[in-house]
């Protein structure tokens, strides 16, 4: 029942943050970021392993937000919002580095994966916009989480593994119904 109840108000939240979205808009600013990220660089294959590095970014940030979240839940606590927000900056601080760190090896890799797996830049260019939205939802989720204590502590009767799981799913379901209505290419 506890689950159930969580499952609702995530189901919820996540209706409430993208009810109102402008899909024009959001088109709009994926093109503008895609285009200015292709104009700062030499190449296509500079433009690409740009992207690519960017959704390792988005990836391992993913991490550090389910850590987070976990934690938060299994202490049966929300951080308060400026808390969080410093946490989560310190962690994607720490995650620039480290994929800074990575950059040679990970080019390497991808460009690997351009010719193996046959990618496209349309392939590697939704893939970005899919991350970098999924990444947006994550943080504005947990955002609505702490800064709505009272009505969020419903998520602390249920499991903690599953909550994630369900917030995972909305943010794949929302995301997905996101980036199949905008056109990048």
């Amino acid at each position: 029942m506890a689950q159930e109840v969580a499952n609702k108000f995530i189901e919820n939240v996540c209706n409430h943050l993208v009810r109102n979205m402008n899909i024009v808009q959001v088109e709009q600013h994926f093109k503008e970021t895609i285009a200015m990220q292709r104009e700062s660089v030499q190449s296509q294959t500079a433009f690409w392993d740009m992207l690519m590095m960017n959704m390792l970014y988005f990836t391992e940030n993913e991490q550090t937000w389910e850590q987070e979240f976990m934690k938060m839940l299994v202490e049966k606590e929300w951080l308060k919002p400026t808390v969080l927000e410093e946490e989560l900056l310190m962690h994607q601080m720490r995650v620039r580095q480290q994929v800074a760190e990575q950059m040679e090896a990970a080019k390497e890799l991808f460009h690997k994966q351009y010719e193996t797996e046959g990618l496209t830049e349309e392939d590697i260019v939704y893939d970005y916009a899919y991350s970098s939205a999924g990444h947006s939802m994550r943080m504005d989720i947990l955002s609505v989480f702490v800064s709505t204590p009272e009505q969020s502590k419903v998520l602390f009767d249920a499991d903690p593994q599953e909550t994630i799981r369900i917030v995972n799913g909305y943010i794949a379901y929302h995301t997905d119904s996101l980036i199949n209505k905008i056109k990048l290419m």
